[in-house]
């Protein structure tokens, strides 16, 4: 009868796992591999021979069932790769590869930062906790006993040379001398690997493959790395961060940003900082509720090479008291945080900021500096928010003061402009028949009439070049409604004296806020519009004249040489200005006003300053 190796020894055998010593040699591989790929990518910048060696030692790590240090590294450059890829997903994966390989692992400097390390967190994060065991009580050696309950067979010290462990045949394998260029391990097939060659000949850089031929060509490689700040506590800086791809050469990297009530973005040039650039959105006076911001990469020429959003689609930060859960803590690239906007990082030594609780030991809990801090039935005073008594500084019950109703306003005061155009003769001879006209001059004919008098009833106008004068006095009567306590709708009118023919009047609409209104004060601005004439009165301006003798000695040109003339501006008013009322009672006050007219399309710019009194109900 013949012998033959029973069915069952050789599935049995088929199904071992490698031997020791051809994990050993894969896993010197993988590590030669892991080299090359560092050295492509570190010294070269060139990320897609990187990943080729990579997934070449990946593929022995999975092909041998290699373990420990080597196989994790391997795992940890590949999701490197994955994140710059923009594939989080897959790099979570590989992290928890590498993880479960070595708890501890950790990628070269060259490879890493703040957001690699947010995915390894990550990745942490998702592995199962460790399954501990009892301490084995009975086996030799401290070996757990098998599921069976019986102690595994003691393991017999290798017996070939250098402790390698046999071959399934039982023969010692032949002692490994390393012969490949650089100490490189043989492949699995006995050959040497390539020697990597800088990239000479492929499109765009890229290392050949070992066969020679150019890699296809992968998707884009992203040109920066940032992960958006989306909220910050108020009253704290914000710390900003951006990585780029070490193959460009930067001529500088700009963070723009502003507060929702700034008109345009400022500048500031981020500092070079490990890997990447940083700067800190600083502290203000006065700290926002909120800040946009997007940031430019320019080569060394000027010119844009990459953003990471755009003015017309900024990130958009909230300053918050408390982050939202799980809201990652903005830091600096070496994980401190930021202190807040105080000089020793407390609030201690400057102003309390509106709505900061308990700045500085002050007991309320809201600090302010306008009524505008604090709620609607609230008051400002003494730097904290709080609700007026019933009693406490007039009003009508309803905050101190402050209210919604009706009011009306009376004020009278001196007018001033800035004048230029032309300006009109006024009238001032007195005619024969004991009525004001207009003076004799070189334009117009003495005698229109044919009656033998002189007819003077044209108007001169001249040039004036431009300069202040007098409007002459002001009174201005207003009506208006409280909407809230901040803000009121009013008409207000004007009236001007002296004045000639052209009657001086001005009719407009204010929109009024009121910055201060509390129990005893009132401080606001408002703008508006309307329509109505302002004169401004022109002096010593010389006119025309003949040198007739009046008919009946009723006037005498040579002593009218000089006179004022009259500068007309309107129809159209741009109305701006501000008041101040002080509440003597709880329906009076008084006060004061600068009130101010752009005059269109006859251009005047006149300020009346005027005192007021208010009546309020």
């Amino acid at each position: 009868m013949r012998n033959a190796i029973p069915l069952g020894l050789v599935l049995a055998l088929a199904l071992l796992p490698a031997p020791p010593a051809a994990a050993q040699g894969a896993d010197q591989q993988v590590a030669g591999l892991l080299q090359q790929g560092q050295q492509a990518y570190e010294q070269y910048l060139d990320i897609g021979s990187a990943q080729n060696y990579v997934d070449q030692a990946i593929r022995l790590v999975q092909q041998y069932g290699v373990t420990g240090n080597n196989a994790a590294l391997a795992y940890a450059l590949r999701g490197v790769i994955h994140v710059w890829m923009g594939e989080e997903s897959q790099a979570v994966e590989m992290f928890k590869q590498a993880l479960t390989n070595n708890p501890n692992v950790t990628v070269p400097a060259a490879w890493g930062g703040p957001d690699i390390d947010e995915v390894i967190e990550k990745a942490r994060r998702q592995l199962p906790p460790p399954v501990t065991y009892p301490p084995p009580v009975t086996c030799p050696g401290g070996a757990y006993p098998l599921p069976n309950g019986q102690c595994p067979p003691v393991y017999a010290p290798p017996t070939c040379p250098g402790g390698v462990a046999p071959l399934p045949n039982g023969q010692c394998p032949p002692a490994y001398t390393p012969t490949c260029p650089g100490g490189a391990y043989p492949l699995p097939d006995g050959t040497c690997p390539p020697t990597y060659v800088p990239p000479v000949t492929c499109p765009g850089g890229v290392a050949p493959l070992p066969n020679g031929q150019c890699p296809p060509a992968g998707p884009a490689v992203p040109l920066t790395r940032h992960t958006p700040v989306t909220e910050q506590l108020w009253n704290h800086p914000v710390p900003i961060y951006l990585e780029v791809n070490p193959s460009i050469t930067i001529g500088g990297v700009y963070l723009f940003y502003k507060s929702p009530s700034d008109v345009g973005f400022q500048r500031v040039e981020m500092s070079r900082s490990g890997p990447g650039y940083y700067v800190e959105i600083a502290c203000t006076m006065l700290q926002p509720a909120a800040w946009d911001y997007y940031i430019s990469v320019l080569d060394p020429q000027g010119n844009p090479l990459a953003s990471e959003g755009a003015q017309d689609r900024p990130f958009h930060i909230n300053m918050v008291q408390v982050l939202s859960p799980g809201a990652l803590y903005p830091t600096r690239p070496d994980g401190s945080v930021v202190n807040d906007c105080g000089p020793d990082g407390t609030g201690a030594g400057q102003e309390c900021p509106p709505g900061f609780p308990n700045c500085r030991g002050v007991a309320c809990d809201r600090t302010c500096t306008f009524n505008d801090d604090c709620l609607s039935n609230e008051t400002c005073l003494a730097g904290c928010c709080k609700v007026p008594d019933e009693d406490g500084g007039g009003g009508n019950g309803d905050g101190g003061g402050e209210g919604i109703g009706l009011f009306f306003t009376l004020g009278a005061g001196l007018g001033v402009g800035l004048a230029n155009g032309d300006a009109r003769e006024p009238k001032w001879m007195t005619s024969y028949d004991g009525y004001a006209v207009y003076g004799p001059d070189d334009q117009y004919p003495a005698d229109v009439t044919g009656d033998g008098l002189a007819d003077h009833t044209g108007r001169q106008t001249v040039p004036i070049a431009t300069g202040f004068a007098l409007s002459g006095g002001a009174i201005r009567i207003g009506a208006g409604y409280f909407i809230i306590p901040e803000l009121s709708l009013s008409a207000n009118f004007r009236i001007a004296f002296p004045f000639d023919e052209d009657f001086p009047w001005l009719v407009e609409g204010r929109l009024h806020y009121w910055f201060l209104s509390g129990p005893d004060h009132l401080f606001g601005a408002y703008v508006g519009g309307g329509a109505g004439l302002i004169t401004h009165m022109i002096q010593k301006v010389q006119f025309l004249q003949d040198n007739t003798t009046c008919t009946g000695g009723l006037c005498d040109p040579s002593s009218k040489t000089y006179e004022p003339f009259y500068k007309v501006s309107g129809l159209g008013a741009i109305a701006f200005g501000a008041n101040y009322i002080y509440k003597i009672v709880d329906m009076f006050g008084i006060g004061g006003e600068l009130g101010m007219n752009a005059m269109v399309p006859e251009f005047s710019f006149n300020f009346d300053i005027t005192v007021q009194a208010l009546l309020y109900f």
